[in-house]
């Protein structure tokens, strides 16, 4: 599985400790430092030999998730974002799923949003947090299978506010198949730094130039 991280000292040990504390722990662990200015190298060295650790400098979230792909070797992959958490029986239920269904390439779940601990309180009157947990179809719930992500291809590097948006546009063009089962396998943190509150203005162009790219190519196919 892999984390991609830049200036996530605050949160790093929540989502790294939520992979390790698994029912079922994953194989391999690879944090991808995206060259941070915090204490997020000294966080991520704390946890010794238990996790694989890059650092390159910083060229997005797209590259570092690329990079740790590439230093994986297992027959699924997951992901998950730094300030996130994993439900602990996450990958138990979604490999069960996927080593029962062998015509699903995917699985994700149910995401629970959650206001953290330490956000400004204002936060909660301009963010809408669903007070249940909602259909997930995003990166931090995903679990995927080595040959179905092969055949997608990584995530564009061009794209630095719609990385996951124009890959499973990509998936979904070349056949992907999910399941997403109504269960609880993360919660997603809000504490107003989130990419998609802080880089709003931006990230709705970008998600809109993807579904237009998506839909010439569907044209043109």
């Amino acid at each position: 599985m892999v984390i991609p991280v830049y200036d996530g000292a605050r949160y790093l040990p929540a989502a790294i400790d939520s992979a390790l504390g698994q029912t079922r722990p994953p194989d391999e662990v690879v944090v991808v430092d995206d060259g941070s200015g915090d204490a997020t190298p000294e966080v991520i060295a704390s946890y010794g030999d238990r996790l694989t650790a890059i650092r390159q400098r910083h060229l997005g979230n797209a590259t570092a998730l690329n990079r740790g792909i590439g230093a994986t070797s297992g027959e699924y992959v997951a992901f998950l974002d730094a300030d996130d958490i994993w439900a602990s029986d996450k990958l138990a239920l979604q490999l069960e799923i996927l080593e029962r269904d062998r015509d699903a390439d995917a699985v994700f779940g149910l995401v629970q949003q959650f206001l953290s601990e330490d956000a400004d309180p204002s936060l909660a009157r301009r963010v809408v947090i669903p007070p249940s947990p909602q259909p997930g179809v995003a990166k931090t719930a995903m679990l995927i299978r080595r040959a179905a992500l092969d055949r997608v291809g990584g995530f564009d590097e061009t794209r630095s506010n719609s990385d996951f948006t124009d890959w499973y546009l990509r998936a979904l063009e070349r056949g992907l198949t999910t399941r997403v089962p109504e269960v609880l396998v993360a919660r997603r943190r809000i504490h107003g730094a989130n990419l998609g509150i802080r880089e709003h203005d931006r990230q709705w162009p970008e998600t809109i130039e993807a579904l237009k790219a998506s839909l010439d190519r569907r044209r043109a196919g």
